[in-house]
């Protein structure tokens, strides 16, 4: 198990005992040493034993404690910032990518989500809305989703979802939901009331392919799904895939 420090009460404690072991070694050798020695003469000594390496054992190791605490907080921000997009709260798209390969032995779906015509809420409403739209779109997904899968931001308003271990019913049902979810609920911003919808393209993990190809194909279904009219999921069907690489 590593050792890392990350409160002021690992500080406080860890000082204590170094700064103990640190003044009970000398006092042990210099006691064996003064051992025959009568007791008049041992007090003052002690004392010194005591009292040097209290005194600068303390403040060096609450020093030094503290700067292992600040870097393993600095660690752990910048482990967040690499493994998650601070806007969403998502898997960021390396690290989503990196769980998805390890995943692909377990089979299931593979889905990316776009957000639909969202350059013209940028536009209409601000940034700042558009952001809220995001935001709204990565909880919804994270509540349908659930424990059936995991999200990521792929970037700007593309999202991607993988799915491991479920059936094609299974996957529909929860892209089903995830539309009814967003066309049913929006977020407010100011006095204005957004509703996102996305268009999701859907692929099968069967082995056959590279985690590249699929999100190919899945990128393939989310162009029909916009050019249906948005607002809606699109499966690939295996024989479409045959015909595609034939």
């Amino acid at each position: 198990m590593k050792f890392r420090v990350k409160s002021w009460w690992q500080v406080f404690a860890g000082s204590a005992a170094i700064t103990a072991m640190t003044v009970a070694i000398p006092l042990g050798v210099v006691g064996a040493i003064l051992m025959p020695l009568p007791w008049i003469f041992k007090p003052p000594i002690f004392a010194i034993a005591g009292l040097i390496p209290l005194f600068i054992t303390a403040p060096l190791s609450v020093f030094a404690l503290y700067i292992l605490k600040t870097l393993h907080q600095t660690l752990d921000t910048l482990d967040q910032l690499v493994k998650f997009d601070p806007l969403t709260g998502l898997l960021a798209r390396a690290h989503f990518l990196h769980l998805a390969e390890q995943q692909r032995k377990a089979g299931g779906y593979l889905a990316l989500v776009d957000a639909d015509q969202f350059k013209r809420v940028n536009d209409t409403y601000g940034h700042e809305a558009g952001d809220e739209a995001l935001k709204h779109i990565a909880s919804t997904m994270m509540q349908v989703i659930g424990k059936h899968g995991f999200v990521g931001r792929m970037g700007g308003e593309e999202f991607a979802i993988r799915m491991p271990q479920l059936s094609r019913p299974q996957a529909e049902l929860l892209m089903a939901t995830l539309g009814t979810r967003l066309r049913g609920y929006g977020v407010k911003h100011g006095r204005n009331y957004l509703k996102p919808t996305v268009s999701i393209g859907v692929v099968v993990d069967d082995g056959q392919q590279t985690l590249q190809q699929l999100l190919h194909g899945a990128d393939i279904c989310l162009y029909k799904a916009k050019a249906a009219g948005r607002d809606r999921h699109f499966f690939e069907e295996l024989d479409e895939r045959s015909a595609l690489t034939a």
